[in-house]
Order: C-alpha cells, then structure tokens, then sequence
C-alpha cells in the first residue's frame, strides 16, 4: 500500500515541486472543514491560514504562508478522499483560531470492517538537508467521555514511517506533532489520516483532522515552539488594576476569575469586564483550595467569578469534586461568589451550595428580564423599561448578538426551575417561577447566581470586542454596581436579604380542592422511608390549607415486592388512615422474586389489607373480595359526584371487562383511571404496536403472566367509552412526565398524566403532585411540589392548567357553584355550604371530626360522641392510658376525719379546645373512707 501512495504523490506534484532554499523558515497553517466556515481572515495572531473544504480526491495546488505568500512552492494535495465533514468541534478551544479548530474532515470504521485511509501530500519542501520541517495536528470533538474519537497520523518521510495519535474528546488544547521530518527525495512529505486502534463511539470508531500546521526550519535548530494557548484572561486592553487600593481600584478589591471561552459563542470577556470596573484580576487557581485554610479571612480573595458555560470545559467537574466545599467555606469567610449561568446538562445543581441554600437549572430562556427587586444595589441606575399594567414591575432587555443567529436575544439564558433560600432579584416571570439572578446569604457571605451571559463581549478567536450597545450600556452600570457591592460584603455592610417565597405557593381559592398523587415511592420504601413518611405527613397537616378530598399512589408502592419495604410503605401511608380517604394500585415492582414482575404474586394484601379498605365510606368495592389489586372508589368534591377506578399492573383482560361493568353501573359519575403503565413520557400512549414512538417498559415487555394490556389498549377497551375524565400513571423514567388529551366516544376531552420522580436525587426528593380543581368547574392547576425542599418543580411539565368543565350546578347563575354558595345550606344542618366546604374545608362542623370521620361515623350526635370516643387521641383528648390513679392526698380527691369528698364542676365546649363554665353549680360528694382501699373508680353517666 505504502508503494503504491508514493507513486501517487510523485505523479501529483511532480510538476509543481520547487526546491526549498537551503536557509528558508516558514510556517503554513491549513484550516479542514465545511465550506460554511473556514478561515479567510487573519487570525488573533495575524497569520493567513489556507481553506480546504473539498474532502478529496484533491490535486496538489499551492499554499501560502502565515504570512500571505505562495513563493516558497509548497503544494498539498489529497489523494485519498475523507469520508464526511463535521462541525461539532468542542467549540471552546484555547488554541488555533475557532473557526480552525471546531471543524473537521473525518473517516469513520465501522465495526469489524478495516479502517479507511485518508492520505494528504504535502509537496515542493527542500531536499537538501538544509530543512527539517514540524508537522503538528489538531482535532478537537464535542462528543462525550467515556467515548473515544482517536486519530492516528503517519507521516512519511525519507527512510521511514513516523506516528503519533491524538483523542479528540473534549480537546481544547492538546496538538499532535511530529518534529525534524526529511522529505522524500521527491520532495514530498506523505501522510496518512486512520482511526486509532482505541476510537470507539459506541458501534464505530472515527479519526478527523481539523488543523495541519507546517513548520519549516534550518536543520540542527530548536523545534518550534507549540501553537500559544489562547488565555481569556487577556481579552481587552485594559491595565490590570492594581491589588492594592489606588485610582483605579479605590476600595484595593482583588477577584479570582475562571472563564472560558463558550461552545455555543465562542466568547468571553469577565476578567476585561471587573477591570474596567476596578478590580485586580488574578486567574482561580484550580489546584488548590481558593483561600489558605489555615490563614485569616481578611487576606481572602475579595471576589470569585465563575464565567458563563465554564461548567463545559473538562477540568470543571475535576475541580468542583475537589474543591466545592473549599468555596462554601469561602463564602462562609466573608466571601463573595459570582457565577454566571451554566449549561442545565453540565450543571444541574451548583454543587458548591451551602446546606441552606438549593438551586437547579432548566432549559429555558427569556428575551426579557423582570426585576422583583429593584431598590437592590445591583439594580442601582441599570436602565429599565416600566412595567406594562397596574403594578407590573419593571424589565430590561439586551442583545448578545445582532446578526440574528442563536441565542441572541437571551437576555435571561438557561433559567433556575427551582430555589429555596434566595432572594430573586431578576426572573422571567413575575412569579419567580424562573429567576435570572438570584443571591443568597451563607454565614458572612454573599453568593449570586445568575442566568445570564452577562461575560459574552469578546470573540475569544479575534479579540474583538461584538458586545452590542444594549449588553455594553447594561454591563457597564451591572458590573460598577458589582464592584461596589463586593466592597460592601468585604465589609460585612450588605443589606439583609429579603427571601422570595416560593413561586409554586398559590393561595388555595375558595371552593377549590386537591387531588394528591404520589408516584413511585419504590426508592423510599427501599432505602428512604422517612421521605416517604414526609410525603404522608405533609399531607395529613396540610389537609385543611389545601381541602385534600382524595390521594392517589400510582404504584411501584416498593422496590423489591420484599417484606421489609411494604412494612415501610406500610407505615407512611397509615399516616392517611382515618385522615383522608386514599386508594392505590400496584407497579411491576411490586410483583415478582425481587419485584421483577416475572409472576403477579405480591405482598400487598399483606400489609394493606381488604377488611381495612372496605369499611370505609368511599370504599366502593373490589373485582376480587379480599383483594385490593383492582378496586373503585366513591366520592363527592366540588359539586361533583367520582369515581376512582383502580387497576394492577398490565391490566389482564378479565379485569378490563370487570372495569367496563363498574363503570356502566356509574355513568354519571365523572372517573378517574388509576393503572401503573398508560402515558409515556413522549406525550404518546403506550402502544405495543407503535413502531414509531419508543415503547420503554411497555407492560408487554415484561414476563408478567396472563393477557395484559398497555395503554392504548385500555384507552379503546376502557377509557374511551365511559365518563373518565382523567388517566394518572407512573413507572415511566426519564424526565418522567407526560401530559395528553384526547375526545372520547362522546366528545368529551379526557386529560392523562404521567408523573414520576424516582430519577431525581434520593429517588424523587419528597416530590408529589397536585392537582388543583378551581371553582370556576373548569380550571385544574397541576404542581409538583415537595415536602422536602418545601419547594415546586418550575418547569412547563411540572406547574401547567388545563381546561375540565365538570358540569358543577350554579342554581342562581351568579357565578358561585351551589357546593359552597353561602346563601345555601343544602343538609339543612344551620351551617352554610361556604361555611362547610370553605371555612371549614375537610372539617365542615369545625367540630374536630373532620368530613372523612363524619362520613365514616354518621351524622347523628350519637355517632359522631361514639367516634369522638373511640379515637380521642385524634382530638387531643385524654386517653385511658394517659390518667394517673387518684390517691387520696391528691388534690381532686380530700381525705379527711375517715372521709373522702369529692367536687364535681362540670364545663362546656363547643369545639373540644376552648371550655367555659356551666351554669349549674359544683356538685360535691362526700363517703366513708375504709382503711384498706387506696385507688377509686369514679363513673359519671347522663
């Protein structure tokens, strides 16, 4: 092979070879790529670079130097083609120029099959002996680790076959090179492009070349030196301000800066940015902690600037797993942290945040920024727009680009979905559902996070300064304000912070109600029960704030259908009991050896028992008595009369045509399908015979026994014919959500919902959902809130309304559905329906006895002193256990003269709390005193 592409190259620049004078230097730098961006003009370091956009076959055709000329002859050529072209270059290389350095020409091996060969001839060098030339290579690719793109290059040369290899994943910086080449006699420098022995990508292997750089040098002298790496740092004229307090940094304030230059701009600018505003600038050192720890607070940095999309370079996640808790303890000195936004997929969660602070990112931006806190010194004198409408607060807005391309108008980019412990100062709502720039307060610190590029003024390649007026005018003021507060912090003079409540927080309207469901608790159950636990216990306390009519689990109830998990589950959902009427169903783990559902044997029965369930009021019955795999519910909320139909796992046939008869029985009831497995996470159901749209964990992928049906199954078998209105499932991960609507048989729009959380840290973080019924009968308010963070998920799948006419009755037209109209009473019982379902919510006798206990009891006064009696615990009431035996020292009970009296008052409550005296007067009672009897037994009858 080799002969063969040396009798190529001598054919195609035979003609065009010149002899390289014998003293002669130069260096040519050639630019592989796709025609849409290449090199044409003079990079950073004012050299001209050469373009070939042609993957081959190519002949040899002359280049020109660094510094724009063809004299010296030499050629190249490429006589073996590429196979494809690329422009998924890391995009933050520090060294060539960016448009040089991000592209490429590759060749690609397929699994088993032998590498292809691109070749490249390099013509017209000096044969004398007098020149010795540098070949260096440059790849850089955004693919990520643990992948490998490795390219091996052999460089012919007289006498012999010279290589070197190069990994291309996340390179920003590494060059390949081989020094002191002797061309062939003809002149000729031959190289061949392969994949390395070690590429692998999954199923094929690549190898690219996107940089070629020629040095051509006097026999005998130094190599030449590597291509500069680039420093952002440098971007700007400004003089470095001196640490010490002078003119140009009048309060002496000294910032540790880390930025790069971004994969998506190719910009930077923050160090520039605090010069001009009056900082010392020094980079961050990324080997060590970023203060001395053994020193005092007052030698510490006054500053650290973390840039925008630093979390993309590959030595920041080394950095954070080794010193992230150096720069909270920083903080916590009296320091001041500043990091500009991130990408959501690289950094999720800052993970430098103190134990009392907690922020994640999303994948969502905004063109204009609403400022929540506008007397905040950072806000001082930056320009604002009013806001439009009564209140309404006021924006600002600016420009990263102008040229139309990508994320120029990302004024607010890669948002916060979620806080706590913050004050939000800018969002992309007026709800903070989104914030912007955001600080928090740890010990004697300060810390901003913010979701801006605030630092994207410098093309990284060029130097040149691309801000556009709108992001100059704002950094200008932003960055002046910057300096001052961090002078401030120094000195421990900032203001308090003003904590923003949590956006996902809506007071609860009169005469809405709630709707929980709690999805694939497996992980808790498993290792995590006290975050199951807090789920429950939220719920139990927060029954009245919310009027929680009903909870739902959507199964997965444990892990391992193991016996030490459903005695968790066990106990955190006996929380509810007596409390508010709940039902569940079981998932594919709650079935099988090890729950992998490879038999429909489960523990359930076991630990949520039949004869529990079915003495309930809402219990309204099951397919199988004594089995609560498939059941239904009863219930009224909100003027409205359901049904909550309760299905196993992969439904099997016999118990879809059990369903139907339910619900043929109920046709006016409005229904609810509860099953494990029925939406995807793609907004499609699960269809087994959907080839289009992925089937992940469709129930028919597992071995469970018996017919089974997934979703779109239930959905032409069930869900379509019938009143339902809603459908609610689990099991599915990834982002786990899903949301669709689609008409039944009738016309009528039926919503289902995918909800799970198990993906997120700790198996969900105490997330849940809650499904909000408006009184207007037609507006239900979706969040996801957890008990943990006591905190909402912000996201657009995760806090979204949909539209639900329920056909609640408004008997006057006035607009006050006649379940809480207040000029009702519809029980006749002296107590209005607003009083009832408003005031008094789950409790519409503010007795004590809430509505679940006074169903269960009856209405009667009998009934509910009898339940009164039977549960005082619930009622704060002594139990039997709680009394201590009367002696007769004791105060309640006189001994004297062989006498023992007794004095009986009696007091009244209305509502078992507050007592008050009764009329009648104390009534005393007075017996003999036997010596031999210590303990007595007083029983009081009416």
């Amino acid at each position: 092979m080799n002969i063969r592409l040396k009798t190529i190259l001598l054919t195609l620049v035979a003609a065009t070879r010149v002899a390289f004078a014998a003293t002669d230097s130069a260096t040519f730098l050639v630019d592989f790529g796709p025609a849409g961006r290449t090199t044409t003009a003079a990079d950073h370091l004012g050299r001209q670079w050469n373009n070939v956009t042609s993957l081959g076959p190519l002949a040899a055709a002359a280049i020109k130097d660094i510094s724009g000329s063809t004299a010296g002859g030499v050629t190249l050529a490429i006589p073996q083609q590429f196979g494809a072209s690329s422009l998924n270059g890391l995009g933050s290389e520090v060294v060539y120029t960016y448009t040089a350095a991000s592209d490429f020409f590759y060749v690609q091996r397929n699994t088993g099959a032998t590498s292809p060969v691109a070749s490249i001839a390099l013509g017209g060098l000096d044969t004398t002996g007098a020149t010795v030339y540098d070949v260096k290579f440059f790849t850089s690719s955004n693919r990520q680790l643990p992948q490998k793109y490795i390219t091996e290059f052999t460089v012919l040369n007289q006498g012999d076959a010279r290589v070197v290899e190069l990994e291309a994943v996340r390179n920003d910086r590494n060059i390949a090179r081989i020094d002191g080449l002797a061309p062939r006699a003809d002149g000729t420098l031959a190289i061949e492009v392969r994949v390395g022995a070690d590429s692998d990508s999954g199923t094929v292997g690549f190898g690219g070349i996107g940089v070629l750089e020629l040095v051509a040098r006097a026999a005998g002298s130094e190599p030449s030196p590597d291509e500069p790496v680039r420093s952002v740092l440098d971007l700007g004229g400004t003089p470095n301000p001196p640490a010490e307090a002078s003119d140009a940094n009048p309060e002496g304030l000294r910032a540790y800066v880390w930025e790069t230059a971004d994969p998506y701009l190719n910009r930077a600018g923050a160090a520039e940015l605090l010069r001009r505003a009056g900082f010392h600038v020094e980079p961050l050192p990324l080997d060590r902690p970023p203060y001395d720890p053994s020193g005092d607070p007052e030698d510490d940095v006054d500053l650290i600037f973390i840039g925008s999309f630093v979390s993309d370079s590959p030595e920041y996640a080394a950095y954070m797993a080794e010193y992230a808790d150096y720069l909270d303890d920083y903080i916590d000195r009296a320091g001041f942290l500043v990091q500009m936004t991130q990408n959501d997929s690289t950094e999720y969660r800052p993970p430098f945040l103190p134990d009392t602070q907690d922020a994640t990112r999303v994948d969502n931006d905004f063109q204009k920024a609403i400022v929540l806190s506008p007397d905040h010194p950072l806000m001082a004198n930056i320009p604002l727009t009013e806001g439009e409408g009564a209140g309404a607060k006021p924006t600002f807005s600016y420009l990263l680009r102008t040229d139309g391309g990508q994320h120029g108008t990302n004024t607010i980019w890669e948002a916060f979905g979620s806080f706590a412990g913050f004050e939000v100062i800018v969002a992309g709502d007026e709800r903070a559902r989104f914030p912007g720039l955001m600080e928090g307060a740890y010990g004697q610190g300060r810390f901003l996070l913010a979701a801006m590029g605030l630092d994207k003024v410098f093309n990284a390649s060029t130097g040149e300064e691309v801000a556009p007026e709108s992001m100059a005018a704002f950094n200008a003021q932003f960055f002046k304000n910057l300096y001052d507060y961090t002078a401030l912090v120094r000195d421990r003079a900032t203001p308090p912070i003003t904590l923003t409540p949590q956006p996902g927080e809506r007071e609860v309207s009169d005469g809405a109600w709630t709707l929980v469901l709690l999805p694939d608790t497996q992980i808790y159950s498993q290792n995590y029960p006290g975050l199951f636990s807090a789920q429950t216990s939220w719920i139990r306390d927060n029954l009245r704030r919310y009027n929680i009519r009903y909870v739902l689990h959507l199964g997965d109830i444990t892990n391992t259908n193991s016996v030490a998990e459903w005695k968790n589950a066990r106990g955190a959902m006996a929380q509810l009991d007596n409390v508010v009427p709940y039902a569940f169903v079981t998932g594919n783990h709650d079935h099988g050896p090890g729950g992998n559902a490879a038999t429909r044997d489960t523990h359930l029965n076991s630990y949520f028992k039949y004869e529990t369930y079915a003495s309930w009021p809402t219990f309204g019955g099951a397919m199988v008595e004594g089995d609560m795999q498939n059941t239904y519910h009863l219930f009224n909320a909100g003027g409205v009369q359901w049904i909550v139909l309760c299905l196993e796992w992969a439904p099997r046939n016999e118990v879809v045509d059990w369903a139907n008869t339910i619900m043929e029985r109920y046709p006016d009831r409005k229904g609810i399908l509860v099953t494990h497995a029925f939406m995807n996470n793609t907004n499609w159901r699960y269809d087994i015979n959907d080839t289009a749209h992925a089937q992940d964990y469709n129930p028919h992928h597992y071995t469970t026994p018996g017919t089974m049906n997934d979703g779109e199954e239930l959905w032409q078998k069930l869900v379509r014919k019938h009143n339902f209105v809603m459908t609610v499932n689990g099991h599915v991960l990834g982002s786990g959500v899903g949301y669709r609507v689609d008409n039944n048989d009738a016309g009528q729009p039926v919503h289902q919902m995918l909800s799970n959380y198990q993906m997120r840290t700790l198996g969900g973080e105490g997330y849940l959902r809650l499904i909000q019924f408006q009184p207007d009968g037609r507006t239900v308010k979706v969040q996801s809130y957890s008990p943990v963070y006591d905190g909402f998920l912000l996201a657009d799948t995760q806090d979204f309304s949909f539209d639900l006419p329920l056909g609640a009755t408004d008997s006057n037209g006035d607009g006050i559905f006649d379940y809480y109209a207040p000029e009702l009473d519809s029980n006749g019982n002296g107590i209005s329906n607003y009083d009832e379902y408003v005031l008094h919510g789950t409790d519409p006798w503010a007795d004590g006895a809430a509505n679940y206990d006074r169903i269960h009891a009856g209405d009667t006064y009998e009934s509910i002193t009898g339940y009164v009696k039977e549960n005082p615990a619930r009622f704060d009431l002594y139990t039997e256990s709680m009394l201590a035996h009367l002696y007769p020292e004791s105060r309640l009970l006189r001994a004297a003269d062989g006498k023992a009296t007794l004095q009986v008052k009696v007091r009244i409550s209305d509502d078992l709390k507050t007592w008050r005296d009764a009329d009648a007067a104390p009534v005393e009672w007075e017996t003999d005193l036997p010596d031999d009897k210590v303990f007595y037994r007083i029983e009081l009858s009416r």
